[in-house]
């Protein structure tokens, strides 16, 4: 997520506050060291050499679950020069950093994961190269991000969460996933390959059961016949259950997942396949646990969860947050209706609106969404799903701005800040 200047302010005050160094010498410079080893691809030896040069330097005094929340943001290099700041930035603050930042294929190095052993999030942005600094589709895939993505992920087996594997314009920071008709017919060719890895490293074992993975998209053009595309089929079979009932068919629907780094790119999907939604059903119900999985109240709930969360700055630069379901998500969860044996009418409201309310959140594992007061669900939403049927009321979504109270409270009527 884009941090603002006054966090930064704030992170800045505490440290002067909080923290003291005492000057050391010593005889090689860790940012020196760190951008030597960048250059000759040498990571994992400048940890060892940079550790031994940090020794000497003193511990800042601040927790390091303070100091890890901000590595947490970090660009990969920056990452490692702080790693060598001192001994105890190494070890006690590099294993909670929690997101990793690459920018170059060099950075995806083996050598050095294990010393991070809580990251839950990991965003790539060497896959894709562009050719100037200019908005324009002049872009290729990375052959040594091709080559070393999937053996660097495969390191985090045992906490990764999210990958995320796209390009990053130079002009403006904008990210992007994948997108067939800025690409080489070669190109086309490599990414399916790319895709059908991680289906054998699902398969194998080698990356963990619950991560989604983000920014890859099946090359094909147009939808041929049903069953002929061998490698979307393959996806369906071989990714995490829980990421294979999110694929959406890339023809009919744009949906973003949400991701704690800021993607800018609207067209960023968990996996952008070829298929119908019948047909990735349908295997989906041939794995073991996919028909309860499609048809568990769980599942109800999480189709709930993912609205569309727009971030509205108001003139007096208030942050607003306003939630709109589009037709797919709609579709989906009327979909639910029809078929599961369950009366969605008798789930208890006080839950429906919860889930509802998940769709606020910036993503989908914080603990709470943001105050109510900055939250706003548009109205053709609210109605959308009223009319499916769902439990919900109007007062459980509407702020005060939006409500018009009667003589003595007797009776209220409302006006919809946002369609």
């Amino acid at each position: 997520q884009k941090l603002s200047i006054n966090f930064f302010t704030r992170v800045r005050n505490l440290i002067t506050s909080h923290v003291s160094f005492t000057n050391t010498v010593s005889k090689h410079s860790a940012t020196d060291i760190v951008d030597d080893s960048i250059a000759t691809d040498d990571t994992a030896a400048a940890e060892t050499m940079a550790a031994a040069a940090a020794a000497e330097v003193s511990t800042p005094s601040l927790a390091p679950e303070i100091w890890a929340h901000v590595c947490d943001f970090l660009p990969y290099q920056s990452l490692l020069q702080t790693a060598v700041v001192s001994r105890e930035m190494l070890v006690d603050v590099m294993p909670r950093v929690t997101m990793l930042h690459i920018d170059k294929s060099c950075q995806l190095h083996a050598g050095v994961t294990h010393r991070y052993g809580d990251v839950q999030d990991i965003y790539i942005y060497s896959l894709i190269e562009f050719e100037d600094d200019l908005e324009s589709y002049d872009c290729h895939l990375d052959d040594d991000t091709l080559t070393r993505a999937l053996p660097f992920l495969c390191n985090f087996s045992s906490c990764l969460e999210r990958v995320f594997l796209g390009g990053r314009r130079p002009s403006n920071g904008q990210v992007e996933g994948y997108k067939t008709d800025r690409f080489s017919v070669e190109d086309d060719m490599k990414m399916n390959n790319f895709i059908d890895l991680f289906s054998g490293a699902f398969r194998a074992g080698a990356l963990p059961n619950n991560v989604w993975i983000a920014g890859l998209s099946c090359s094909k053009e147009t939808r041929m016949h049903i069953n002929t595309c061998k490698v979307c089929r393959n996806a369906c079979k071989s990714f995490p259950l829980s990421s294979v009932v999110d694929f959406e068919d890339k023809h009919v629907i744009k949906k973003r997942y949400r991701f704690r780094a800021k993607l800018f790119d609207d067209d960023i999907f968990g996996l952008n396949v070829c298929l119908k939604r019948t047909e990735i059903e349908e295997i989906i119900l041939g794995r073991p646990g996919g028909k309860e999985l499609l048809q568990s109240k769980a599942r109800f709930m999480t189709l709930l969860g993912r609205g569309v969360r727009h971030v509205v700055i108001t003139d007096d630069d208030e942050v607003l947050y306003v939630v709109k379901y589009d037709d797919a998500v709609l579709g989906q969860i009327n979909g639910f209706i029809k078929h599961s044996s369950m009366d969605v009418t008798m789930f208890p409201p006080d839950e429906v609106t919860e889930a509802i309310r998940r769709s606020f959140a910036a993503d989908e594992r914080d603990p709470l969404p943001p105050p109510r007061e900055q939250c706003y669900l548009a109205e053709s939403s609210f109605n959308a799903l009223k009319e499916l049927g769902l439990p919900i009321e109007e007062t459980d979504f509407l702020n005060e701005d939006e409500l018009r109270y009667g003589y003595k409270n007797s009776y209220f009527s409302c006006d919809w800040r946002f369609y």
